[in-house]
């Protein structure tokens, strides 16, 4: 018996060990920066890829694509990205929804941003501005997931 958890207590560290050096690999890989201020993690993923795309990589792998809803979160979700990169959060349509399906009391739009070329523009980028801008839905983007958010059913 004594054999046998000593054994296991190698065994566990060597598995953690590995999980620390995959863990370590795919964050460098996908995600630059995590942030949490507002009961949200909020995930940059280095990772091209359309809306619909990125908002299944979200849901599989966290909560869901970025959902901003005051200006702390959007500057939250801005520092979990580099500052030069656009992009995708999880705002879609109009009446203007959030990818979790609720309404959105929060936008920060660019001047220009709401010109829904062709009537096509149903998905919504972050700028490095902090300015959201409508955009077509298939072009491949970076984009920032969120975890957590307590008030909400995960």
């Amino acid at each position: 018996l004594v054999w046998s958890l000593s054994n296991t207590a190698v065994s566990f560290r060597a598995n953690v060990s590995l999980l620390s050096v995959l863990g370590k690999i795919l964050i460098q890989k996908y995600s630059l920066s995590v942030t949490d201020q507002n009961n949200k993690n909020y995930i940059f993923i280095n990772q091209a890829m359309s809306w619909s795309s990125a908002q299944q990589y979200c849901r599989t792998n966290y909560k869901d694509l970025a959902m901003i809803e005051n200006q702390e979160e959007n500057m939250e979700a801005q520092n979990a990205k580099p500052s030069s990169s656009t992009v995708w959060i999880g705002l879609y349509r109009e009446p203007w929804t959030w990818s979790d399906g609720s309404l959105s009391s929060f936008t920060n739009w660019e001047p220009s941003g709401l010109n829904n070329v062709n009537e096509s523009q149903h998905c919504v980028t972050e700028n490095p501005q902090h300015q959201w801008a409508d955009e077509f839905c298939d072009v491949p983007w970076v984009f920032v997931c969120h975890q957590g958010d307590h008030s909400k059913k995960c």
